[in-house]
């Protein structure tokens, strides 16, 4: 699995605290090694609302941005212009002109203001509001927003407005009206921005956020002050505000203008998992729905630092900057002399020249990434009975501790291979209760023994998920016994089993006769598991054991598994017969 733009390091202990926050069930992968569990991200169903990296307290979540790349191209001598996010001088007011002034010396061409594409979005809005009727729809400044959407409301989609965000209404705006060819790098603070760059690479080449922008200058030493006028530009200014656009809708149309403001990740997708039906209803109350992914708008953004108030600090300071932008004059829009309509009729007069289809976008119904498959009630049963929970009681235990609301949520990402039993506190509990009663592990190795490995086939279900089945057999267990005594050979035994087991699992190993073993093992892939046999191998010869080894692999597992061991044993034999060849040594009979 590829990693997206938000990625799990190795800090990650499997704690289940970003899976109970995540908003696209699937996007968080429970990935289970026998010394160490981890969540991975789905990055097709993850939609970048960068929640898992605001819970993390273990700092095991990050993301990918194009900021080395940028100060690479930069030096190579590429010809690049910044469009710079109007929140980045209220969140950072006393690194702004410091990291201006060391991207201008570096090189840059253009410092450009996306607050004038944020002018040009709302005029955008308007247009489609007073000329085309749109009501009731949903803001699309926010990439997070529209990600959510297009992944798991895609009935939604014509309700979303079709304009593109400022940045991209920016960067039209520059190259087409002031001929601009430079390459274009964003300065803002969100990380889902680079899911526009992707769809308009023609327009924005880079997405560079505040954190490591500034980290890099601070890291290399430069900066050094510089004055940034800029392009005029009006209330776009207050656009990362929470409520910015409805802001300057108001200021156009009214203070009574019905614009509904929703914010904030929990509260915004539980929003539209349980109201979207009213949404789609003819009788809307409201001219817009204002959404952004987070609380504090584009002041907060997903690509946070966590060492200061920003947010709080940004917020006074935003209100400051859209004070300074209102002009009182008889022809901008920005006059608070003026009426709404006086001021609307500035604005088209301003944008006047401009062709609104340059600004529209369009969007993509990407649910099929996101589907869920429902288990039948036989397949429920099964998983339920894998986890010991044998009766109703049991499945409704709804603790979340595995970060599912419910049992039944939790069944379900199993039988998505999203989660595994394992995750599951009840289960492990239950497991190991029966493990004790049963006596189902090997006196001599500690590895689990035949009686363990037929009730494991018996909790195996057959529907999907990929199965490995490693059969595994001392050599020279016989010419030990006969020549050095029967302790000489339980050593190979034990060394054995204690290799398997530390690679694979105790819970995974199974003793099945004298000297065989077999490993079953679920939701690997074939060439894990054959480098792992190597390290095994590896391992054993430098404690001075032989053992030969056979590998079956199912894609689909379908749950015939005397199958899957008549291959491995087969590999197994052939394994087998290379070592006497090599060796010598005559086969025991």
């Amino acid at each position: 699995m590829k990693n997206g733009l938000i990625f799990t390091n190795e800090n990650c202990i499997g704690c289940n605290r970003c899976v109970r926050i995540c908003c696209s069930f699937g996007a968080t992968i429970s990935h289970n090694r026998p010394d160490h569990s981890s969540i991975r991200i789905n990055p097709e169903r993850c939609i970048n609302c960068g929640a898992c990296i605001d819970v993390c307290g273990h700092s095991a979540r990050e993301y990918h941005d194009d900021t080395e790349t940028f100060f690479a191209d930069l030096k190579k001598g590429e010809h690049i212009s910044l469009l710079i996010a109007p929140s980045f001088e209220a969140k950072y007011p006393d690194e702004y002109r410091k990291v201006l002034g060391a991207l201008k010396a570096l090189g840059v061409k253009r410092m450009l203001p996306v607050s004038l594409g944020a002018d040009i979005c709302t005029w955008g809005y308007l247009k489609l509001i007073n000329e085309k009727g749109y009501k009731g729809m949903l803001s699309t400044t926010c990439p997070v927003v529209v990600s959510f959407v297009e992944h798991w409301k895609p009935y939604l989609i014509p309700l979303l407005m079709p304009i593109k965000s400022p940045m991209m209404c920016a960067a039209r705006y520059f190259r087409d009206k002031l001929g601009i060819t430079d390459k274009f790098a964003f300065i803002g603070p969100c990380i889902a921005k680079r899911m526009e760059t992707d769809k308009y690479p023609e327009l924005v080449q880079y997405n560079i956020t505040f954190p490591k922008l500034i980290e890099y200058i601070n890291k290399n030493d430069l900066g050094d002050e510089e004055s940034f006028e800029g392009l005029d530009a009006g209330l776009g200014t207050f656009y990362p505000a929470p409520g910015g656009l409805s802001d300057n809708i108001k200021w156009f149309l009214g203070d009574d203008t019905p614009v509904r403001v929703v914010s904030g990740k929990t509260y915004l997708y539980e929003r539209f998992l349980t109201s979207w039906k009213k949404l789609l209803e003819e009788n809307k109350p409201f001219v817009l729905y204002d959404a952004l992914n987070c609380r504090e708008g584009c002041l907060e953004g997903t690509a946070k630092v966590y060492t200061e108030d920003r947010e709080f600090k940004g917020i006074s300071n935003i209100n400051d900057i859209r004070t300074k932008s209102k002009k009182f004059s008889h022809d901008s829009p920005w006059s608070p002399e003026l009426s709404p309509a006086q001021r609307l009729e500035n604005l088209n007069r301003q944008f006047g020249d401009l062709d609104l289809n340059d600004y529209m976008t369009e969007f993509e119904d990407k649910s099929q990434t996101c589907r869920i498959s429902y288990p039948t009630d036989e397949e429920a049963e099964a998983i339920y009975r894998s986890m010991h929970k044998d009766d109703e009681s049991s499945r409704n235990i709804n603790c979340s501790a595995c970060g599912y609301e419910t049992c039944r949520e939790m069944m379900i990402a199993i039988h998505n291979g999203f989660n595994t039993r394992h995750n599951c506190v009840y289960s492990e509990k239950e497991e190991s209760i029966y493990l004790a009663k049963m006596s189902f592990s090997d006196q001599l190795t500690g590895v689990m023994n035949r009686n363990a490995y037929e009730r494991k086939l018996n909790t195996m279900f057959g529907r999907g998920g990929s199965v490995g089945l490693i059969v595994a057999d001392v050599n020279g267990l016989k010419y030990a016994n006969d020549n050095e005594g029967h302790g000489a050979g339980d050593r190979l035994i034990i060394e054995t089993a204690h290799a398997l087991a530390n690679e694979f699992g105790v819970e995974r190993v199974f003793r099945s006769g004298g000297d065989e073993f077999l490993v079953v093992l679920q939701d690997f892939t074939e060439q894990e598991l054959e480098n792992d046999i190597v390290l095994v191998k590896e391992y054993l010869s430098s404690v001075k054991v032989s053992t030969s080894f056979g590998l079956a692999f199912s894609e689909h597992f379908n749950g015939d598994m005397s199958a899957l061991q008549e291959i491995a044993d087969k590999k197994m034999y052939e394994d087998k017969e290379r070592y006497y060849k090599m060796t010598g040594k005559v086969r025991r009979i």
